[in-house]
């Protein structure tokens, strides 16, 4: 009697791990949710936006820069002065920024050397700012100059704390660890639109569905200083309980069209 309870109770379990286990491969099967890779594009191009109008605003010899719809200062107003603080005012009113991004508000960047100076510290603040009409908040953003790498290009060590970014869908979380390589335009300091910088490193999130995600770049992204989205590479992104993608941001074209990869099925989405 005891081995047939203990025959039918062991049938029970191996047949309620059957179908529990069915059932959990079905919702991965079924998965197609795109927001992660959509809310983590955004803030992508919402915080390298930033170090874009920081970089537009000034360059390697300190020469300030204005645009129609933006002003900016540099204090103290020398060439030698350090710590020195870039103020860009984009105004209450959207600015159609080079890049096609709409921005308002306050960017403030305070450096401790010049921006091609190694070991540079640039820290930035924002102000009742926006991008695109979507209010962005962030406890911490630096930028830490690395020095010339073996193919003579600066790098940047990127790092974002506590970003909020309320959309009309919902608020977005984001913290980043990421290093950006200047790999075309630093020798053309009179023009800081044909710059482009190389993206690699990890980031962390919470979308706007509150399911968390964690991204890892697998070949860098291309961020060029007159485009407004992402022009090249692709990351793995993990959401929770959920497949991981594999997110693509198109061939090199200033495109804000990007595919997204989930159990080998391939979708389109909107950066």
């Amino acid at each position: 009697m005891k081995i047939k309870n203990s025959l039918t109770t062991a049938t029970l379990l191996f047949l309620f791990s059957l179908i529990f286990f069915s059932c959990k491969k079905s919702d991965r099967d079924k998965d197609t949710d795109l927001s992660a890779a959509e809310n983590n594009s955004l803030v992508e191009n919402i915080f390298t936006g930033v170090l874009k109008s920081v970089v537009e605003f000034t360059n390697t010899t300190w020469q300030i820069r204005s645009s129609s719809c933006a002003t900016s200062s540099i204090t103290p107003a020398d060439t030698f002065t350090f710590p020195k603080t870039l103020t860009i005012n984009f105004g209450t009113s959207n600015c159609l920024c080079s890049d096609g991004n709409q921005r308002r508000g306050i960017i403030t960047a305070t450096f401790t050397r010049k921006y091609g100076d190694s070991l540079t510290v640039i820290n930035i603040a924002l102000t009742n700012y926006f991008h695109n009409d979507n209010p962005v908040l962030v406890s911490g953003f630096t930028v830490t100059n690395m020095g010339h790498n073996k193919y003579g290009n600066l790098k940047y060590l990127l790092n974002v704390q506590s970003a909020s970014i309320n959309t009309t869908s919902g608020s977005i979380s984001w913290n980043c660890n990421q290093n950006a390589e200047w790999i075309s335009g630093e020798s053309t300091v009179s023009n800081p639109f044909d710059d482009v910088y190389s993206i690699t490193g990890n980031s962390t999130g919470r979308g706007i569905d509150a399911n968390t995600f964690t991204s890892t770049i697998n070949s860098p992204l291309i961020i060029a200083l007159n485009c407004a989205y992402i022009e090249n590479g692709s990351l793995t992104l993990s959401p929770t309980n959920l497949s991981n993608r594999i997110v693509n941001f198109g061939n090199g074209n200033c495109s804000n069209q990007a595919t997204i990869s989930i159990n080998g099925t391939p979708y389109n989405f909107t950066q």
